[in-house]
């Protein structure tokens, strides 16, 4: 099988030839979160007792009663998002209907990006 052929190192000014991407000098350290690690993930039976539990004692969206709105739930949603510390415990959740989900979850990217970024 033929090999693909060698380059430069991709850090600019670099003259190394490597099979692919940075040489040993200018590789970089895989990313970590500075502040923590995301809390584990529930999924599969435990997850949809867990949501059938919330929309049993939360039927409707809470930002949507929050604005006078009556929007059936349907997102368990982390108030603390998972990736910023948040936890899987019951008061870190909350009820949401999609469009009131997906709003939070574009403001929280933004403000993250905002953040990474200085702006």
């Amino acid at each position: 099988m033929p090999y693909s052929p060698k380059r430069y190192c991709s850090q600019p000014g670099c003259s190394v030839i490597v099979p692919s991407g940075r040489c040993a000098q200018h590789a970089r350290e895989p990313f970590r979160s500075p502040t923590h690690a995301a809390a584990k993930r529930i999924r599969g039976t435990h997850l949809q007792r867990l949501r059938r539990e919330l929309f049993e004692r939360t039927p409707l969206c809470v930002i949507c009663e929050q604005a006078g709105r009556v929007t059936i739930a349907t997102v368990r949603d982390h108030i603390v998002p998972l990736s910023q510390g948040g936890s899987e415990l019951e008061l870190n959740c909350q009820a949401l209907c999609y469009d009131c989900n997906e709003r939070k979850r574009h403001d929280e990217v933004s403000a993250g990006m905002a953040k990474w970024t200085g702006g």
